[in-house]
C-alpha cells in the first residue's frame, strides 16, 4: 500500500521525530513561510513545548536561557534570508559558553542563491566562526529519508558530547510546502521503518592523558597556590570536592561573582571573596604572589583580577571539560581537558595518605580578605542608598532561598564580582559571559524563568534593558512571572571608569548617550508591573511579593553613576591603604 505525502513534511517529521526519541523538549519558532515544514513537524509534535516568537534575535536568546536552565539542547526555527543573521548573537554566545542549541534554518533551493531571488542570501554555514557542527543536507528526497534521521542524531552528538554547543543545520525546501500538496507516494512499510525507534548511544568524550602522579606530587610540595572559579556549569558535587581539596593543599579559593558557587550552604574556611579588592594594593602581588594558580571553568570577570592574573610569575593550570583556553593574558601554559569533579576526585584520592596542609600565606590571605570585609561592611553595606554597588548585596539579602538570579553584563556583574559576599544561602546564577554582550540578557532570563520551578530575578542596567524590549512581548504572551531589577543611571555608567570619560566634549551623546525614557510607560504597554523603588525596605517587599504575581515586574532604582563611580573608588582605596599597611607591618 502506498500513501500519497509532501517530501518536504515527510523530512522534517522524520528528523523532529528522531530528536524527540533523543531527548529534545524545548523548540522556539518565528514565523516564515519558507520554514513551513520545520514549523509544522515540530509544532504538529503534541511531544515537544514549542514557543512562538516573532523577534529572531528575541526567539534565539530565550532558546539560550532554555538550554541553559534545562541543560538540555534546544531547536530554533526561522525562515530564510536576514531572519537567519538575526540569530547570530545568540548562537556566539551558546559558542563561548558551550551551550547546545539546535538551529535549524530553512532556505531557497540552492540554484537561486546569486540570482536576485526573494529573501534568498548565502546562508551556506553563515555561522562558521561559531558553530560547533553544520550541515546542509541538500533538498528532501523520499529515497534518502535515513540520512536525515542519521542528521538528527549526528547533531545531537555535537551539540552534547562531541563538542557542545550551538549546531546548524541548513534546510532548503521547495514549493510546495503544505501537507495535502502531495509530492511522492511512498510505501507504508518503508515508512514505518524510517520513523519506528532505533538505539543510539550518546559515546562519551575521549578525555586527554593527564599525568596526575606528576601534578599530585607538585600541589602537595607547593605552599603557596590560589584556586580561581571562573564562570562555568559545574557538576553536581563539585564544590564539596573542591573544598576538600583546598583543604588537603592549603589553597585559598576566589570564587567568580558570575559563579552560582559564590552563594550557598558550603564552607567558608578558604574562601577569598574580596581578591578583586585586595589586588589593588601595591604590595600584594610583590608578597602574596602564588606559585601556583589552578583556574576552573572560564576567565575572571574583573580587568583588575585579569591584570593580576598576567602579572603573576605562577605557574598556570586551567582545567575545563574541554580544554578550552580561557587565559587572555597568554601566560598559561597547561590546558587540561577533565571534568572537574573528576580531576579533585583522581588527586584526592592518589594524595590520600597525605596530611591536609597549614600554612602561613593561606593564613595572611584570609586575613587581609577580613580586613577588606570590614571595610566593605562600612563603605559599600551601609553605602548611601543610591550606591549601585549596595544593590546587589541588598538583593542577595532579600532573595529566596534556592532562587535564580540572572544578571547582565557590564556594571551589574562587575558589581556582583566587586561587592557581593558568600551568603548562606543556594541561589542559582546566570549570566552570558561567553561573549559578554549586553543584547538579549532580557530574553535570555525569560527562558530560564520559563521552565524554572524557583523565584526568579534579573539584575540589569538600563541600556541593556532598552537593547531587549522585544522580549518583554515574550514575558506578556507565556504569563513569564520574572522579577526584574533595572539600575537606571540614565545610559551607560560603565563608561565614567574608562578614561574616556576624561574627554567631556564627546564622551556623553558618544559613549554615556543618556536614553532619558520614562520605562514605566513602555513596561506598561507591555502588560508588566512596575515600581519606582524608594527604599530598601519597600525594596525587600517588593522582592518576595512580586513572584507571587502572574506577569513579570520591573523594580527600577534611579542612580548616579559618578557617585557610585567615586564610592567604588574610596573602598579600594581605603581597602589598598588597608592592606599596605598590614604587609609593612608583617614583612617588616
Amino acid at each position: 500500500m502506498k500513501l500519497s505525502v509532501n517530501r518536504n513534511i515527510v523530512w522534517c517529521d522524520v528528523f523532529a521525530q528522531r530528536l524527540f526519541e533523543l531527548g529534545v523538549r524545548h523548540v522556539c519558532i518565528s514565523p516564515g513561510s519558507r520554514s513551513t515544514p520545520l514549523t509544522l513537524a515540530f509544532a504538529s509534535n503534541k511531544n515537544f513545548k514549542t514557543y512562538a516568537v516573532v523577534d529572531e534575535r528575541s526567539s534565539a536568546f530565550f532558546a539560550l536561557g532554555l538550554a541553559k536552565k534545562n541543560n538540555s539542547p534546544v531547536v530554533i526555527v526561522t525562515t530564510s534570508g536576514t531572519a537567519v543573521a538575526e540569530l547570530y548573537p545568540a548562537i556566539i554566545e551558546a559558542y563561548y559558553q558551550r551551550v547546545p542549541l539546535i538551529v535549524c534554518t530553512a532556505d531557497r533551493p540552492p540554484a537561486l542563491r546569486t540570482r536576485g531571488a526573494n529573501q534568498t542570501i548565502n546562508q551556506h554555514n553563515i555561522f562558521k566562526n561559531h558553530i560547533r557542527f553544520f550541515s546542509d543536507p541538500g533538498l528532501p528526497a523520499i529515497k534518502k529519508l535515513s540520512s536525515v534521521k542519521k542528521l538528527a542524531e549526528t547533531a545531537f552528538r555535537y551539540s552534547c558530547i562531541s563538542d557542545r554547543g550551538p549546531v546548524h543545520i541548513n534546510f532548503p525546501f521547495e514549493k510546495p510546502f503544505e501537507p495535502k500538496s502531495f509530492t511522492d507516494k511512498i510505501d507504508v512499510g518503508t515508512i514505518e521503518k524510517v520513523f519506528s525507534n532505533s538505539s543510539f548511544e550518546l559515546e562519551p568524550r575521549k578525555q586527554a592523558k593527564i599525568n596526575f602522579e606528576l601534578l599530585s606530587k607538585k600541589f602537595t610540595r607547593t605552599e603557596r597556590g590560589l584556586i580561581i572559579l571562573g564562570y562555568n556549569n559545574y557538576e553536581k558535587y563539585f564544590l564539596q570536592r573542591l573544598v576538600t581539596f583546598s583543604k588537603k593543599f592549603g589553597y585559598p579559593v576566589y570564587i567568580d561573582g558570575a559563579s552560582s558557587l559564590r552563594f550557598g550552604p558550603y564552607s567558608k574556611e578558604n574562601v577569598i571573596d574580596n581578591l578583586t579588592a585586595l589586588v589593588r594594593s601595591k604590595y600584594f602581588l610583590k608578597h602574596y604572589d602564588p606559585e601556583l594558580i589552578i583556574q576552573f571553568g572560564g576567565a575572571p570577570t574583573s580587568n583588575i583580577l585579569l591584570e593580576f592574573f598576567k602579572e603573576s610569575k605562577s605557574e598556570k593550570i586551567l582545567i575545563n571539560q574541554f580544554g578550552d583556553k580561557n587565559d587572555p593574558s597568554f601566560t598559561a601554559k597547561q590546558f587540561l581537558s577533565i571534568c572537574p569533579v573528576e580531576f579533585c576526585d583522581t588527586i584526592l584520592k592518589i594524595t590520600k595518605n597525605h596530611n591536609a596542609k597549614k600554612n602561613e600565606w593561606l593564613d595572611q590571605l584570609k586575613k587581609t580578605n577580613q580586613l577588606a570585609s570590614t571595610i566593605k561592611h562600612e563603605l559599600v553595606e551601609e553605602a548611601p542608598f543610591l550606591f549601585e554597588g549596595r544593590i546587589i548585596t541588598e538583593l542577595l539579602k532579600g532573595l529566596p532561598e534556592k532562587s535564580t538570579l540572572m544578571i547582565s553584563n557590564s556594571l551589574p556583574i562587575r558589581d556582583t564580582d566587586f561587592f557581593s559576599s558568600s551568603v548562606n544561602k543556594q541561589i542559582n546564577v546566570f549570566t552570558n559571559r561567553g561573549a559578554s554582550g549586553i543584547d538579549g540578557i532580557t530574553s535570555t532570563a525569560l527562558g530560564i524563568a520559563k521552565t524554572s520551578k524557583e523565584p526568579t530575578y534579573l539584575l540589569i542596567g538600563d541600556l541593556a534593558f532598552f537593547h531587549d524590549l522585544n522580549g518583554l512581548y515574550t514575558a506578556q504572551k507565556y504569563k513569564i512571572p520574572l522579577t526584574i531589577i533595572l539600575i537606571n543611571n540614565n545610559g551607560g555608567g560603565i563608561f565614567e571608569s574608562l578614561p574616556i570619560s576624561k574627554y567631556k566634549k564627546y564622551f556623553r551623546e558618544n559613549f554615556v548617550m543618556p536614553l532619558n525614557i520614562d520605562f514605566a510607560k513602555l513596561v506598561e504597554a507591555y502588560g508588566g508591573n512596575f515600581f519606582r523603588v524608594e527604599s530598601w525596605n519597600e525594596f525587600h517587599k517588593q522582592i518576595k511579593d512580586s513572584p507571587k504575581n502572574k506577569k513579570f515586574t520591573v523594580l527600577e532604582i534611579k542612580t548616579d553613576a559618578k557617585k557610585s563611580k567615586l564610592q567604588r573608588q574610596k573602598y579600594w582605596q581605603a581597602v589598598a591603604n588597608k592592606v599596605d599597611s598590614y604587609i609593612n607591618e608583617t614583612k617588616n
